[in-house]
């Protein structure tokens, strides 16, 4: 096993481990995987997998218990008995190999990491979900973000789960891997939506923040930091926003729970609006879509400026390739909205009377509803409106 020839005699290996008595084999195997042999690490891992495929379930836990904890052991070796242990569940050995590879060092808690769920079977998941927990507590910023990311694939047998990446998200001593302990508690929340927003993990993330923001000692315009839970709900409100267009049937609740959150705190009603406008189902019922886009158009009463950003954002949703939205909802919005009188509400108006009259080759209502916002009240309304055209000179 440590000679030149062993690369080729690892192979041969496998299949002569056919025609050997199990207790002759493990004696075989032990001496492979005995530091204080001479023999290369490629051997070596061979010899951990035929211990795992080809002993009894009892010897093959207690061997490569052995092996991973023999004095000098190298680190590809002990994350090969890692990688095999976890088809020997059954044996608590194993379980202790785990949990240490769970607290040890980098490339052991990657070798817990690569088992997904359906690699195991139901009753051993929620104990090997702990496990997974238990890797995400480290300083390493690359494997707590990997941690993060498993951890929320693992989160249906770990109730702890949620807990775990909402405390990584709002501990603002904590800059390398805040990010994806909020991107995995996304995740999780799209994964089981639901609930009221005093219950909802994200909700507990986002009214920290939110707090930590008003706190008369955060940095504010500091050389090395700027607000730091404002940046972090800037963050986790753009990424609501992108989900609930790439995936609305999982994320379109989470985004509007977490936009109607927001919309409770004053200094973030700017990002609470880019959450819900993305968040619209624009594809709604007719007196659906107009309630929404009503209830979006009041969070902008005294904020001209974020009612001009908001309408274009929502016209860019509508003039995508899928073209969301049916006539009849935009044009019964487009006139509820129209009458409202409010500048976000008209602005929203002339939004959907564009998308609306350009689709339907200005029949007569859309260019009824034109004439009527080139008269609205709000001189904004009126000069938007008339930057339409139905027809070109």
């Amino acid at each position: 096993a440590g000679g030149d020839r062993a690369r080729v005699a690892v192979y041969a290996a496998t299949r002569a481990s056919l025609y050997v008595a199990p207790s002759r084999l493990e004696v075989l195997l032990r001496g492979v995987l005995a530091t204080a042999v001479p023999a290369k690490v490629t051997s070596r891992k061979e010899a951990a997998r035929l211990a795992a495929t080809r002993l009894p379930a009892p010897a093959a836990a207690a061997l490569l218990a052995d092996a991973y904890d023999a004095p000098g052991q190298h680190h590809d070796v002990q994350a090969a008995c890692v990688a095999f242990a976890t088809g020997l569940l059954g044996r608590e050995s194993a379980w202790e190999l785990l949990s240490a590879a769970a607290r040890g060092r980098r490339e052991l808690r990657w070798a817990v990491l690569r088992t997904r769920p359906l690699d195991l079977p139901e009753p051993h998941r929620a104990r090997y979900a702990r496990l997974v927990r238990d890797v995400c507590d480290t300083d390493d910023p690359e494997v707590a973000r990997a941690g993060h990311t498993a951890l929320a694939v693992w989160s249906p047998w770990a109730p702890d789960a949620a807990a775990v990446l909402v405390a990584a998200a709002t501990d603002l001593d904590n800059r390398a891997s805040w990010h994806s302990a909020a991107d995995a508690l996304i995740d999780l929340m799209a994964a089981a939506p639901g609930g009221m927003p005093e219950d909802n993990p994200l909700a507990w993330v986002l009214a920290a923040l939110a707090a930590a923001d008003a706190h008369p000692h955060t940095p504010d315009a500091e050389p090395d930091r700027d607000r730091p839970a404002r940046r972090r709900i800037g963050r986790i409100t753009a990424r609501l926003a992108q989900h609930s267009r790439m995936r609305p049937g999982t994320m379109r609740p989470v985004a509007t729970a977490a936009g109607e959150l927001l919309a409770g705190y004053e200094p973030f009603v700017a990002d609470a609006a880019h959450v819900l406008v993305n968040a619209i189902d624009l594809d709604a019922e007719p007196g659906e879509l107009t309630a929404a886009l009503g209830r979006l158009a009041r969070l902008h009463a005294t904020r001209p400026s974020l009612a001009a950003r908001t309408a274009d954002t929502l016209h860019g949703r509508l003039r995508t390739a899928a073209r969301p939205g049916r006539s009849e909802a935009l044009l019964r919005a487009a006139r509820e909205l129209g009458d409202d009188g409010a500048l976000a509400s008209g602005l929203f108006a002339v939004t959907l009377t564009g998308v609306g009259g350009a689709r339907a080759e200005w029949a007569e209502p859309w260019r009824t509803r034109l004439r009527a916002l080139r008269h609205h009240r709000h001189p904004d309304v009126r000069d938007a409106a008339l930057l339409l055209a139905t027809a070109q000179e």
